[in-house]
C-alpha cells in the first residue's frame, strides 16, 4: 500500500514538471518556401539582395542560403547574393525546419561595370545665350571612356529663372545673369561637367520677382525663329479647361503658361478652332517641326501607364479626325525625358495623315489636341504646356 502511495506521487510531481515545460513548436510547419526571383542578375563586386516568402500563409523559418559556385557568386545568410566572376550560378534558399521547403534562383553575374571617367562640354567656360534663344548642349558633349556600363546623364541649372535646361540638354535663356549648366553621369562614379550661361542685358540689383527697373519685369521672349501657334498666355481657344489655370512663375515665354492637374480626362490639351487658320510656314515637311513645352511632374509614370494609342493631333477642320495630322504618343514621350519642362520637337514628316484622302494643308492649321490614354482615374499628373508653334530647318 505504500509502495501504490509513493508511486502515485511521483506520477503527480511528473505531471506538474511536466505542465511547467516549455516546447519551441512552430505554430504552422513551414511546407514552401519561395524565392522573389526565379533568375536575375548582378555585377561583379556588385551585390543583389534575394527574399523569400513562406506557404502556408503565416508560416516563417530561418533560411539556409547556400550558393552551389562560390566561385562566381557568395550568399550571405540574409540572403545577399555578391558577384565574384562571370557565369551563372543557382543560389538555393532551404528551410532549416522542412529541409524539404527549398527554392533556387539562377544568378547571372556580369562584367564589372565600367563608370563615366570624364565628361567635357566643348564650349569652354562660359557661353553667351541671348535671352529667348535656344541651345542644345548635347552635340557640345563627350562622355569616356565610350565602353561604360551607363552613359545616361541628368542636366541641372543653377538658377532656373536666369536659363532653363530639359533632360536632353536643351537650354533656352530667360532673363539677364549667370546660370551654371551642369551635366552629371547617372552611374554614381561623380563624373560632370559644366558650363555658365551668360545672358546679356540689365541684371536685376536684388535678385527676386518684379524688381523694378531688372528683367524680371519683362517677359521671356518667343524663340525668334518660332511661328507661334498659340502662346499659351491664357485660355482662349482652349476647351477641356476643368482644373486648368494659367500660371506665371516658371513660364517658358510670354506673360504665362497653362497648368492643368487631371487624373480622369485622358484630353490633357485641347486647342479647338482658333479665330484665323495659321500658316504653319512649312514648305518642306522634311524640315519641319512642331515644337512645345510640356510640363510634366512625373514622367516616369506617365511614360509607365500611358498606353498606344494616345496621340498629338493637328488639322485644319477645327476638330479631330478631318485633315489631320497626328503623331503617337510613342513617338511624342521619346522626347519627356524628365521631370519639369522638356522641349517636345515632332517631326512633319513623322505625323501620319488621318484620312489620306482628305489631306492636312499646312497653310490652314486651326486646331490642336494632346492626349493620353490609360487606366482611368488611377494617376493624377499635373501638366503645363506654353509656346506651341511651329519651326523649319535649314
Amino acid at each position: 500500500m505504500k509502495r501504490h502511495l509513493i508511486l502515485a506521487a511521483a506520477l503527480i510531481l511528473l505531471a506538474a514538471g511536466c505542465g511547467q515545460q516549455k516546447f519551441d513548436i512552430p505554430s504552422k510547419l513551414v511546407r514552401d518556401v519561395m524565392l522573389d526571383n526565379e533568375t536575375c542578375s548582378v555585377r561583379i563586386d556588385e551585390t543583389y539582395p534575394l527574399s523569400v516568402s513562406f506557404g502556408p500563409a503565416g508560416a516563417s523559418s530561418v533560411i539556409e542560403w547556400t550558393s552551389l559556385d562560390e566561385s562566381i557568386a557568395t550568399v550571405s545568410v540574409v540572403g545577399t547574393v555578391t558577384g565574384i566572376s562571370e557565369g551563372q550560378v543557382r543560389i538555393a534558399a532551404t528551410s532549416v525546419d522542412n529541409p524539404f521547403a527549398t527554392d533556387t534562383c539562377v544568378v547571372t553575374v556580369l562584367p564589372r561595370r565600367v563608370y563615366l571617367s570624364r565628361i567635357t562640354i566643348s564650349l569652354g567656360s562660359s557661353y553667351e545665350l541671348e535671352r529667348g534663344k535656344m541651345i542644345e548642349l548635347g552635340p557640345y558633349t563627350s562622355l569616356a571612356p565610350s565602353n561604360a556600363t551607363d552613359s545616361d546623364v541628368s542636366w541641372s541649372s543653377s538658377d532656373n529663372s536666369v536659363a532653363v535646361v530639359t533632360g536632353t540638354g536643351m537650354v533656352r535663356a530667360l532673363k539677364a545673369g549667370n546660370a551654371t549648366i551642369t551635366v552629371t553621369a547617372n552611374d554614381g562614379g561623380g563624373a560632370s561637367a559644366s558650363v555658365v550661361i551668360v545672358v546679356p542685358g540689365k541684371v536685376d540689383p536684388e535678385p527676386g520677382p518684379d524688381t523694378p527697373g531688372g528683367d524680371d519685369d519683362e517677359d521671356p521672349p518667343a524663340d525668334p525663329d518660332l511661328v507661334m501657334f498659340h502662346n499659351c498666355d491664357d485660355l482662349t481657344y482652349f476647351t477641356h479647361t476643368q482644373g486648368a489655370t494659367v500660371e506665371t512663375a516658371g513660364r517658358m515665354e510670354g506673360k504665362g503658361y497653362i497648368e492643368r492637374t487631371t487624373n480622369s480626362d485622358n484630353q490633357v490639351f485641347v486647342i479647338s478652332r482658333v479665330s484665323k487658320a495659321m500658316d504653319t510656314q512649312i514648305t518642306d515637311y522634311s524640315k519641319g517641326y512642331l515644337v512645345f513645352w510640356f510640363y510634366i511632374d512625373d514622367a516616369a509614370s506617365l511614360k509607365r501607364n500611358t498606353i498606344a494609342s494616345g496621340r498629338i493631333e493637328l488639322s485644319q477642320s477645327g476638330g479631330p479626325n478631318k485633315q489631320c495630322l497626328y503623331w503617337s504618343s510613342k513617338t511624342f514621350l521619346a522626347d519627356v525625358i524628365s521631370d519639369g519642362w522638356n522641349y517636345i520637337q515632332l517631326k512633319f514628316s513623322d505625323a501620319k495623315e488621318m484620312t489620306p484622302d482628305n489631306k492636312f494643308n499646312p497653310k490652314g492649321a486651326n486646331y490642336f489636341r494632346i492626349y493620353f490614354d490609360g487606366p482611368a482615374g488611377s494617376y493624377q499628373y499635373t501638366y503645363g504646356i506654353d509656346a506651341i508653334g511651329f519651326k523649319q530647318t535649314e
